[in-house]
């Protein structure tokens, strides 16, 4: 069923009750945390706060245990990441970001805080995704109308190397990259022409362009981020479909019954009862039901990959601005964190009663998530307040836009 903003702690009064037991959470001097108690690797939520890391200067992660849904640690660290998607291979400390620095793709070391990668692309909006293998990862970067693939085993010798490099149409603006689950083959959204490219990953070259056109009247669609399913038959793409100074957007699904010919299958809208400006989405791990993030309603909308049709959409506070989200495949998808950047929480929705069942406190502006199997580090923590917008949330000046979505 749908939530309703009455269902959640919005007030400061319900929030300082029953969100942090009567008080906002704040680390107040650094303390070194241990790995945990086996010393090993262990399930983590990493949550990139872009708003800074208090006196450390910097960004920071937050990190959650998926299972009691708990703050375990905020810890710094040399850059932010917004569309980290390494779904395919988390058993790594490692977390690759295409918008840390302009112009570059970056590596970071959960551990340490450290940068240990950096990839000059040229541009200053890039996309990633790591392959199943974690041999490497493709990157599309929009504003040199290129793709790369860059070495990802931080064990090999050429760790952090340009493998191959392919030049798109002049003015495509690849503006997002997903790999199937096989890892044969990479779908990249085409902002400036209206195409989704199917990418062989092996040789790394152009299988197919399909266009996608604007229904309705004349004008661009701009097709601009892509998940496709674990299971690997249907893939979501997301439109901006610009129409004057107004962003609506729509969602377009196709089906991958040839994964080297996308047919595209349902379009959504608002019509459909899809949320406004859908952003990014995710895919439960079987296939069932993709969870399309829409930044400006501040909801999840549900879309039941079967019939392609919304069958709920998920509320979040007013002012919420998710902008991504990330499932543990490893639990069979019981649970979609999504960041919400304007309440400094962390959203984290039951699957499949489609519920929220915790607005988790964070620091400040979180924006990236991305899931990984790793020790806990073994570093001081930063100082930021955790969850300072969650019950009554931020107004964000016009100047304060994340690279790809505008204001959130």
């Amino acid at each position: 069923m749908p939530i309703s903003k009455a269902d959640l702690p919005v007030s400061r009064r319900a929030f300082l009750r029953t969100a942090v037991g009567g008080a906002l959470v704040l680390a107040l001097a650094p303390w070194r945390l241990a790995a945990g108690a086996s010393g090993g690797a262990r399930d983590l939520v990493v949550v990139s706060n872009h708003g800074g890391g208090g006196s450390h200067g910097g960004p920071s992660v937050t990190l959650i245990d998926p299972g009691t849904l708990d703050v375990l640690a905020t810890v710094p660290l040399a850059g932010a990441f917004s569309f980290p998607a390494t779904r395919w291979d988390p058993k790594r400390d490692l977390i690759w970001s295409g918008f840390a620095e302009a112009g570059a793709v970056d590596a970071f070391r959960l551990s340490t805080g450290k940068r240990v990668a950096h990839v000059p692309t040229e541009s200053n909006q890039n996309y990633t995704e790591l392959t199943p293998d974690g041999s490497a990862v493709v990157v599309a970067a929009r504003f040199r109308d290129r793709l790369l693939k860059v070495a990802a085993d931080p064990a090999a010798a050429d760790f952090g190397s340009v493998l191959a490099r392919l030049d798109q149409p002049r003015g495509s603006q690849p503006c997002d990259v997903t790999v199937r689950s096989s890892g044969d083959y990479a779908y990249v959204p085409d902002r400036g022409t209206d195409t989704v490219t199917t990418l062989d990953v092996a040789s790394f070259e152009v299988v197919s362009r399909v266009r996608v056109h604007r229904r309705g009247g004349p004008g661009p669609l701009e097709p601009y981020m892509a998940t496709v399913s674990p299971t690997g038959n249907v893939l979501f793409v997301e439109n901006a479909v610009v129409a004057g100074a107004s962003q609506t957007g729509s969602e377009s699904i196709f089906d991958l019954t040839d994964p080297e010919r996308p047919r595209e299958v349902a379009r959504l809208s608002s019509v459909d009862g899809l949320g406004r400006m859908p952003l990014t989405s995710e895919i439960t791990p079987d296939g069932r039901y993709g969870m399309v993030i829409c930044r400006d309603s501040d909801e999840v909308s549900v879309v039941d990959t079967s019939t392609l049709k919304v069958v709920t959409n998920v509320t979040f506070p007013a002012g919420s601005h998710p902008v991504a989200g990330t499932f543990l495949y490893g639990d069979g998808g019981s649970t979609l964190f999504v960041p919400l950047p304007g309440r400094d929480a962390v959203a984290a929705v039951g699957v499949p009663d489609f519920r929220v069942r915790k607005l988790i406190p964070v620091g400040p502006r979180p924006v990236g998530v991305v899931f990984l199997e790793a020790p806990l580090p073994d570093r001081p923590q930063a100082r930021v307040e955790l969850g300072a917008a969650l019950a009554e949330g931020r107004t964000f000046p016009a100047g304060c836009p994340d690279p790809c979505c505008g204001s959130v």
